[in-house]
């Protein structure tokens, strides 16, 4: 069953740093592109940054406004817009009784990956790695069939070019996303359970000394001695740099004595002509060479 249909409406909001007055236009973009998708949008209160403050309100607020999304019987899922840095912040006034209810999905990336992995360790329900401001960007035009593939037919298979680096097969559920971001939920009942899953990473700045520390941590969070598999995304500053040792050489190293199957894509994480992931859904990844 497909997320969305025609006529539906979904929800558009900045749970982590708020977006700057000067994205009004994009904003006015992305609700144009899903206008002519036949999707109407609500705009939730906390979506532009107050004056002197990166926050377009505080935790309460921002919380607060989201589960207003959620409950609303008209809005069928909710996108947020936003990244950075304070996501974490609205994680415990969250009721995530009424999400679980409600089974509205969330849509978001970056520092949102602490809400996508908070709703389903909390409630069992998916989210969504997909980043809605590139209906706005410069792949516009291309990100509009990923977006009617993602979220109006009914496919349940996310699709992505992958490069095995050890084995050709992996299957779980999806957990993870930026890195960073989703080792905020470390030592907090946000953190989702590794065992059996498909750990998914990729990241926006950081050099090889930072995604070493982070994968170090991963480790000693027994997340690879418990994992199915590891799906690396892109990671952009790394890449664009080509700088060594390249986050595949370091992903293979830390896990070696694991014999864990890892692919990666480039496909999935900050480029604006990036796909969508589901977090918390099953799916099965296979060499199809094999």
């Amino acid at each position: 069953m497909s997320v969305l249909k025609t006529g539906d409406t979904v929800g558009m909001i900045s749970c982590s740093d708020g977006m700057s007055h000067g994205d009004h236009d994009a904003l006015n973009k992305i609700e144009q592109q899903l206008n002519q998708l036949d999707l109407k949008v609500v705009i939730a209160k906390t979506i532009y940054r107050s004056a002197h403050s990166p926050f377009s309100g505080t935790p309460q607020k921002r919380a607060s406004e989201l589960l207003r999304l959620f409950r609303d019987p008209e809005i069928k899922a909710v996108f947020d817009l936003s990244g950075g840095d304070s996501a974490n912040q609205i994680l415990p006034f969250l009721d995530y009784d009424a999400i679980r209810e409600t089974a509205v999905p969330f849509v978001g990336i970056s520092d949102l990956s602490v809400i996508n992995n908070a709703i389903y360790a909390r409630t069992g329900r998916p989210s969504y790695h997909y980043r809605i401001k590139n209906l706005a960007g410069r792949f516009a035009d291309a990100q509009r069939p990923i977006f009617e593939q993602s979220f109006l037919n009914d496919k349940s298979v996310p699709t992505f070019h992958l490069r095995w680096l050890r084995g050709e097969q992996m299957s779980g559920t999806v957990i993870g996303g930026n890195i960073r971001c989703f080792l905020k939920l470390a030592g907090t009942p946000f953190l989702p359970d590794p065992a059996g899953k498909i750990i998914f990473l990729e990241a926006l700045g950081g050099g090889p000394a930072r995604m070493a520390s982070l994968l170090a941590q991963l480790d000693q969070l027994s997340f690879f001695a418990k994992c199915s598999g590891i799906l690396l995304g892109t990671f952009s500053e790394m890449q664009a740099k080509a700088a060594e040792p390249a986050i595949e050489q370091l992903v293979l190293e830390i896990t070696k004595r694991y014999h864990l199957p890892i692919a990666k894509t480039e496909q999935l994480g900050h480029g604006e002509d990036a796909h969508c992931l589901p977090i918390g859904l099953p799916i099965t990844l296979a060499n199809i060479n094999q």
